[in-house]
């Protein structure tokens, strides 16, 4: 384990949720979220929780629908990223302190977003 996170998601925020983003599975409805870590705090909160956008989204810059937010309660200083089973166990951990996108805070090139 490298990090726990304290956060909360707001009731009202739930039932605005467009249908469309539901997933429909065979055991279950699921709803895609992001959860992002930055480095900045305000009032003491460097997380929040958004519903998912899909790529077209993003591209259009259209407004996220934030859920929540919390914070970053203990951490060890690293971070693995998570790789399917299938893939292999080939996951490189990467240092929270390392070096990041001064836009984004990303701390992996490859994200699709």
């Amino acid at each position: 384990m490298s990090s726990l996170i304290s956060a909360s998601i707001k009731a009202s925020e739930l039932k605005k949720i467009d249908p469309n983003k539901v997933i429909k599975g065979k055991k279950d409805n699921y709803i895609p979220i992001l959860i992002s870590v930055n480095d900045d705090s305000q009032y003491g909160k460097n997380v929040s929780i958004s519903i998912q956008q899909e790529k077209e989204e993003r591209e259009s810059k259209a407004p996220k629908h934030y859920l929540g937010n919390g914070s970053v309660i203990w951490t060890d200083g690293t971070i693995k990223k998570g790789v399917k089973e299938d893939e292999g166990n080939n996951s490189q951990p990467f240092a929270t302190t390392g070096s990041s996108d001064a836009n984004t805070g990303a701390l992996d090139s490859d994200l699709p977003f």
